[in-house]
């Protein structure tokens, strides 16, 4: 018998998190998750007293299958070693690199801004932990828990610390996309393109005794993103019983995204009027698609030739990563480096390494692009440069991403005048631009063909089951429907609570 139960990304976007329970005939119970993300679900919630609760018992569980580096997909795996998991995580190679990225920027954030709710840190309303109850109840657990009363007192200073994460990334065995490797005698995965960052993979488990599958979608790309492959649409795939996916974007479609050309419409007339380009970003993926359009729009000379200063310390380092692994470039991509004009290596590239670096750069006060974290403006290095330059005209702050509810990013790009940054009244004069363009998930067209693929190709006559996940009603409920129209004799769909626990194979 083979059982999930959702314990994230159940009818809300994020805390990606699924909790699988195999017990083979005559054997043992198998536990195994498939991601271990956080929620990020914004103002007026206490994030450490979401993320801390987990309902399974981590110190039973044998592994975890990673999809990739996001921090709603990988970041509470230190949370779960913190609490006694002691078993293998899986992953691509990118993967894992990127992913000790993300938990070491997570780690810093909650032990340097204990008061912010955003980051898993208790505050006001949350009881802390009964240690001397937890030590008297793991002393008569059957798990070996010889570092559990050191690891439960740590958790009255936050969710995890470094030392978490750094026994967390010494757990992890990488394999490539299509090279298969069992978890368990009867259960064998496989990784497939995601198209979604670099590394990033959906999932397929071949149940080995019966030949049936199942397929966790991950986070799926959108198509002919720059750097990195499309997602794979694979064909060949039979016997698939479930399907797990993503409806992030299931209401909506992206139509044609041109960032490239939105980049210098904004761009080109502040720079040529002598004033400065801010560009609050992701650090992962996005940052690095800002770079390679900037740097193609120079090269074309579309924009003037001014530095493009990286002010981001977790940018930096994805930027690292992602020219370390040019096997995972699209086409396009290898073609420019052939060509000697490889999209994220130019001479305007200018990397700030150091907070000193970046202060100093407020006393530059020649043209140029500053792409700084974080992306909504709710923390990171962007909120000294809004001290410094949103009263500007001459300068444009550029938002290249969704901006939540409450965040600084919502708040300036819905029209606000003044705003307070570290406790200073500032009046917003410089230039505001939105691109929306840019997008890392695929749109319900997208969506529709990866399922559809995986339905059409499958020789066998079985009804396959839909999980709408990763989706608010708005977009899941819909994208359903929408299923049920294109392959009405071939699939059920299900929108899951969380909590809920769900058989897969009997």
């Amino acid at each position: 018998m083979l059982t999930v139960t959702f314990a994230g990304a159940a009818r809300t976007v994020t805390g990606s998190q699924y909790y699988l329970e195999y017990t083979p005939r005559g054997g043992k119970p198998f536990r195994f998750c498939i991601d271990s993300g956080m929620f990020q679900v914004g103002q007026k919630v206490n994030l450490f007293k979401v993320n801390s609760h987990l309902i399974f018992d981590p110190r039973l569980l044998d592994c975890v299958v990673l999809t990739h580096a996001h921090l709603d997909h990988c970041g509470r795996l230190p949370y779960l070693v913190k609490r006694g998991f002691g078993g293998k995580i899986y992953s691509t190679k990118a993967t894992r690199e990127i992913t000790e990225v993300t938990l070491t920027d997570a780690a810093a954030l909650s032990k340097n801004d204990p008061s912010n709710p955003d980051y898993f840190f208790p505050v006001k309303g949350f009881r802390k932990v009964d240690v001397t109850h937890q030590k008297e109840k793991f002393k008569s657990s059957e798990v070996a828990n010889e570092i559990l009363p050191y690891k439960l007192a740590q958790m009255n200073y936050g969710l995890y610390d470094q030392g978490d994460v750094e026994i967390t990334m010494s757990r992890f065995k990488t394999y490539e996309y299509h090279e298969k490797f069992k978890i368990h005698d009867d259960l064998e995965i496989e990784y497939m393109d995601a198209g979604h960052i670099l590394g990033s993979a959906f999932v397929i488990i071949d149940h080995i005794p019966s030949g049936k599958k199942i397929v966790f979608s991950g986070d799926l790309g959108n198509l002919d993103k720059p750097i990195i492959e499309d997602p794979e649409f694979p064909r060949g795939i039979t016997n698939i019983s479930h399907i797990f996916t993503e409806t992030t974007y299931g209401n909506r479609l992206h139509g044609e995204l041109d960032p490239k050309q939105k980049l210098r419409d904004f761009c080109y007339k502040p720079l040529k009027s002598g004033g400065k380009v801010f560009i609050p970003s992701f650090s992962i993926e996005r940052a690095q698609e800002v770079i390679y359009f900037l740097v193609e729009l120079m090269r074309e000379n579309k924009l003037p030739q001014v530095p493009i200063y990286l002010d981001s310390p977790m940018a930096q380092k994805v930027l690292e990563i992602t020219l370390d692994h040019p096997e995972l470039y699209d086409e396009v991509m290898a073609a420019k480096i052939k060509t000697k004009a490889h999209p994220l290596i130019y001479q305007q590239i200018k990397i700030l390494a150091s907070s000193k670096e970046s202060q100093q750069l407020n006393n530059y006060h020649k043209p140029c692009i500053v792409i700084a974290g974080s992306g909504m403006l709710n923390g990171g290095r962007i909120v000294k440069h809004l001290r410094f330059h949103i009263s500007n005209p001459d300068n444009l702050f550029l938002l290249v991403g969704y901006q939540a509810e409450g965040t600084l990013g919502r708040k300036i790009w819905e029209g606000v005048k003044e705003i307070e940054v570290e406790g200073t009244e500032l009046e917003v004069k410089a230039q505001i631009g939105m691109i929306s363009e840019f997008s890392a998930h695929a749109d319900k067209k997208v969506l529709n063909e990866w399922i559809g693929n995986l339905i059409t190709n499958d020789t066998s006559d079985t009804t396959k089951t839909v999980f709408l996940m990763h989706g608010e009603k708005s977009s899941s409920l819909p994208f359903g429907e929408d299923l049920k129209r294109h392959y009405p004799n071939s699939v059920d769909t299900y929108w899951p609570y969380f909590g809920e626990k769900v058989t897969l194979l009997e």
